[in-house]
């Protein structure tokens, strides 16, 4: 587009039109995204979060897709922003700040009042006076190789003292990936044997004298064939869910168990008319 023969008065006047064309798109953009997080549309195209959607479905980077999904729940939760949103009082990097410094959604609500027209470096000054704590730092991780990610977050005193602790209970000199990968296969082992502790089979027993409970037994079986959701393929938030919902007689057999991720179950009960959509808010949609 080439625009030198524009006159300049007219130039001034369309860049603030553009401008609010742009802030207007972007609350259309937040309730698109704040409906799709209430269905769990994300799940039937296989996505585990609405975080992994707005990446590799419709193109943002990471912090973009991140500011936008904190902008759309919180318009979910305070529909008042909507006008500060659209006529520039409040944008997505103050609704960002906010969010990482303020749990409680009154105390939100009285903040974002407080940081409406300012800078960055003003919303995160005015952040510190109110809370007293300096923004958390980021974790972040780089791929730098075909198999290797270079990882770097921070660690508090307590939970550095207890990885020494294990380096001196080993007596080795470990890599801090070899040790992070013992510890992790180290938790599995322990979190697998608490959920799903060794039990005799039961298969003798009906779906009635069964109950709600799904036997051991039974999980250890689903998990053992899943292993994920299968679905969008997630690991994390994994539920046993029923195919032929419980509530409908289906029975807690491997056969009619199968496992889903959170999302992707409250998709489910919701394309089944069993739940009504709403958004829970969390880690990264």
């Amino acid at each position: 587009m080439k625009l030198n023969h524009v006159a300049n008065k007219i130039l001034l006047s369309d860049i603030k039109k553009l401008v609010a064309d742009e802030r207007s798109a972007l609350t259309k953009l937040l309730h698109h995204l704040k409906e799709i997080d209430k269905r769990k549309l994300y799940c039937d195209l296989k996505y585990s979060s609405l975080f992994a959607y707005c990446v590799h479905e419709l193109g943002y980077d990471g912090a973009s897709a991140q500011r936008r999904i904190v902008a759309a729940r919180a318009l979910a939760e305070m529909p008042e922003i909507e006008q500060k949103i659209e006529d520039g009082r409040l944008n997505l990097t103050n609704i960002s700040l906010v969010n990482q410094f303020i749990d409680d959604p009154i105390q939100k609500r009285e903040v974002f009042k407080e940081v409406e027209n300012l800078t960055k470096k003003e919303c995160e000054q005015k952040l510190f006076e109110i809370t007293g704590k300096e923004e958390k730092p980021k974790d972040k991780t780089k791929r730098i190789s075909k198999d290797k990610i270079q990882v770097a977050f921070v660690l508090s005193d307590e939970t550095m003292a207890v990885v020494d602790q294990l380096k001196n209970l080993l007596g080795k000199e470990m890599e801090m990936d070899q040790l992070v990968q013992f510890m992790a296969k180290e938790a599995i082992k322990s979190v697998e044997k608490t959920k799903f502790k060794q039990t005799k089979p039961r298969t003798s027993l009906s779906p009635a004298k069964v109950g709600r409970a799904i036997p051991a037994s039974v999980k250890r079986d689903v998990y053992a064939r899943d292993k994920k959701c299968i679905n969008c393929g997630s690991t994390r938030n994994l539920n046993y869910d029923h195919i032929l919902p419980y509530s409908m007689g289906g029975p807690n057999t491997k056969e009619n168990l199968r496992l889903l991720c959170s999302p992707c179950n409250q998709r489910a009960r919701i394309r089944a008319g069993l739940s009504r959509p709403e958004i829970k808010h969390g880690l990264r949609g």
